[in-house]
């Protein structure tokens, strides 16, 4: 929620600072670089605190940069984009940790699936309350009530502290930023290539949710009431594919293959999308979106279990920040990619062929990671 929170109100966040929408929306890309470090000091982080006090730091520091964000210039509202991506950084890393040592193997797929149904479900939350909340209450009123969620979650979570913290080190050093994970990484070529996997990923991800509306819109013939429902339809499915995957991962016993899977769907949903036309029936318009729905942010649970799964044991916060650098890349490259190759091909349907390549990509970077991961069972 913290994160989509100002995209959501940007309209009425503009008025009141007296600056053009486009200014106040240059934060998501500034929040996401801020999570991409965030992310490499969480392995220490994890590492010293243990996962429940990094995630108990991180819901202040979200509380924190809702406060700044609210505070009422154009500076602040940065400053805290800047907080909130670098809390953002470390929940991953954090909670992938958690749940490698508290659920059960067989479900582990499952459980890192359901954890990451967060998201999409926080954008639809936001999405729905956030703008009638700034109507009626201020356009601040949504950043304050999320701050005092993310307080109220620290708070909450106290409580277990001392049994999911048990194997913290305070051996070891709070080292801000930290390339170990990175050295870790490249040593293990089935957690490299996964992680470069996860960059073709998010940028597929971003590209659909971003430039979604504006196609149906211009190009599909699609009103913008429609085109907001299919949005958040896509959102929807995406949640359910976590969950899903999650459970098809853990019964077949084949995390890398499932997401393997995932990535020949999107290149086929991609490259469907292409061929797309206002001639098309709206029903197979929609049934297609859907397709890449489940898929394009369907992926994100199966593999963070995954990353977790191939790490060394008490390294499994520094591997899941390393990756989430990595895939906070894709996060970063892949709109203005894609944007670039509209600029030549000056159509946003033909543009899927960018997210084609992404998807074989990906394809062949997971053939990668499992040919060093061997074929030995995902538990």
């Amino acid at each position: 929620m913290a994160v989509l929170v100002v995209p959501t109100i940007a309209p009425k966040i503009a008025d009141a600072l007296a600056v053009p929408a486009g200014r106040v929306g240059f934060q998501i890309s500034l929040l996401y670089l801020a999570a991409m470090f965030g992310s490499l000091s969480a392995g220490t982080s994890v590492a010293r605190l243990g996962p429940c006090r990094t995630g108990q730091v991180a819901m202040l520091l979200t509380a924190a940069g809702c406060m700044l964000a609210a505070a009422g210039n154009l500076a602040t509202l940065l400053l805290g984009s800047l907080v909130i991506g670098a809390a953002y950084g470390v929940i991953n890393p954090a909670s992938s940790d958690l749940l490698m040592r508290h659920v059960p193997a067989g479900r582990r797929n499952l459980f890192f699936s359901i954890k990451q149904t967060g998201v999409p479900l926080g954008g639809t939350i936001i999405g729905l309350v956030a703008p009638a909340t700034a109507l009626h209450l201020g356009w601040s009123a949504p950043l304050w009530i999320i701050a005092a969620i993310a307080v109220a979650l620290a708070c909450a979570s106290q409580p277990h502290r001392a049994n999911w913290d048990a194997y913290r080190d305070i051996s070891v050093k709070l080292s801000g930023l930290s390339l170990a994970g990175f050295r870790t990484l490249a040593k293990n070529p089935a957690l490299f290539w996964l992680a470069s996997a996860s960059f073709c990923f998010a940028a597929i991800q971003l590209c659909l949710l971003a430039f979604l509306v504006v196609l149906l819109v211009e190009e599909l013939g699609f009103d913008l009431v429609a085109a907001g429902a299919i949005l958040a339809a896509v959102q929807v499915v995406g949640a359910l594919g976590r969950i899903v995957w999650g459970m098809l991962a853990d019964r077949a016993r084949i995390g890398l293959a499932v997401l393997l899977g995932l990535a020949l769907l999107m290149a086929a949903a991609s490259a469907a999308v292409i061929g797309l036309s206002p001639a098309w029936p709206k029903i197979l318009v929609v049934a297609v979106f859907q397709l890449l729905g489940v898929s394009a942010v369907g992926w994100n649970g199966v593999f963070l279990s995954e990353i977790a799964r191939l790490s060394p044991p008490r390294a499994i916060g520094s591997m899941t920040g390393a990756a989430m650098f990595v895939t906070f890349m894709g996060v970063v490259a892949g709109p203005p990619l894609f944007s670039g190759l509209h600029a030549v091909l000056g159509s946003y349907a033909r543009s899927y062929a960018l997210l084609v390549a992404f998807a074989l990509a990906a394809a062949a970077l997971i053939r990668a990671a499992q040919a060093h991961a061997g074929h030995s069972p995902s538990s």
